[in-house]
């Protein structure tokens, strides 16, 4: 564990906690974390969904609105003189942002009136969103890219989930000294854990035959529709095949037309998750828009391989061949996860290996490593 310097406070703030979205996932893993270690960190979120408590400031929002081109969030605005006043009440001295919504502005303007090191947390990737999801073309991009560079060069500094963010922030075209990007993890809650002691749910499918699994957000950012071809290929060698995904959104209606043959269990609830890992055989991520993947790290929690693209977050994850797979193209992921299917010894070496991953990934030390960043923690046990 960490030495806290002074009387030292952060302010963590947010624009997202009580949605259904990964950020939100991660926030709450990290207050249950600051909460049992009293550490001194507030996290401030906008929203109607919840309650303040210890560590946690919930503003209700004087305004919101939703975007059309991000509808699944909306933007809540915050009363900026309650946030003045906290602030000067709770005397913070550092400020975290892990959303570039109203709530990254509200840091801004408090690292300048009060003068506070400012870091941002780095969750979403808006360049491939904007390339993958609204097709915007390369100057497009270009123009996007400038404007976040401008708007990260005002924080001190920058903390990312993953080496290609991390290379992308200290290259030439974004600028950043590598002493201000630093790089943290997440991790899985202990409910996701590798004895096979959980009992199944009454699911649709048959446990008796293999179980491909996709869970996440069924839109078209996460890649869904490259699912249909992956499952085609796939059910050519075994026909016994099931494919199911858990999750909702608006490509499910779609996806269910593509494929009639799959099991589509909607909106599975957290503590549900472990009982759905331990009953697939191998989980699948066709997304290349993840920062981290959460889901993935789940999954290996409970021994569960997974199969992805060799990028960002999950390249970090996943040891290729050792505790999944890595791949390029959806005809690769099929051949691989086909491969896996073929070889009894093979499943079962990958899945002890995928434990002994995800035990590499502790709250604690990521914890302690990023109130070390930003100068709040001398010492840490490193990841």
């Amino acid at each position: 564990m960490g030495s806290v310097e002074g009387d030292g406070r952060v302010l963590w703030l947010s624009d997202t906690f009580g949605d259904k979205n990964g950020i939100s996932t991660v926030l709450k893993a990290i207050h249950h974390e600051i909460r049992l270690r009293k550490l001194p960190v507030d996290l401030m979120v906008c929203g109607t969904m919840f309650q303040t408590e210890d560590n946690l400031i919930a503003l209700k929002p004087v305004s919101q609105f939703t975007l059309p081109l991000y509808r699944n969030q909306p933007l809540r605005i915050p009363n900026i003189f309650s946030i003045l006043r906290i602030f000067r009440e709770r005397k913070y001295t550092r400020i975290i942002c892990s959303t570039e919504g109203p709530m990254g502005w509200v840091a801004l303007y408090l690292k300048r009136k009060f003068s506070v090191e400012t870091s941002f947390f780095l969750h979403t990737d808006w360049i491939t969103f904007a390339r993958e999801v609204l097709s915007i073309e390369q100057h497009g991009l270009n123009r996007i890219e400038r404007i976040l560079k401008a708007y990260y060069k005002r924080f001190n500094n920058i903390i990312v989930l993953n080496t290609d963010q991390q290379q992308w922030l200290t290259g030439n075209k974004m600028g950043f000294a590598p002493s201000r990007v630093f790089m943290s993890a997440h991790w899985a809650d202990e409910i996701f854990s590798c004895p096979s002691c959980w009992g199944h749910e009454d699911y649709p499918f048959n446990l008796q035959l293999p179980v491909i699994l996709f869970t996440g957000r069924l839109s078209k950012e996460k890649g869904v529709f490259e699912l249909p071809g992956i499952f085609r290929l796939i059910r050519s060698i075994f026909p016994e095949i099931q494919m199911v995904l858990a999750g909702t959104g608006p490509a499910e209606g779609e996806l269910k037309k593509l494929m009639p043959e799959a099991f589509f269990l909607g909106w599975v609830k957290h503590d549900k998750l472990p009982s759905l890992f331990h009953a697939s055989d191998i989980l699948i991520l066709p997304s290349r828009f993840d920062t981290f993947s959460c889901v993935a790290l789940e999954a290996l929690s409970c021994g569960l391989p997974v199969a992805a693209y060799n990028t960002k977050g999950p390249k970090d994850i996943i040891q290729d061949s050792v505790n999944g797979f890595l791949v390029e193209t959806p005809e690769e992921m099929a051949g691989t996860v086909v491969k896996y299917f073929l070889d009894p010894a093979v499943r079962m070496k990958m899945k002890k290996e995928a434990c002994l991953r995800a035990e590499v990934y502790q709250a604690g030390p990521i914890m302690d490593r990023l109130l070390q960043d930003i100068g709040l923690v001398t010492e840490t046990n490193s990841l």
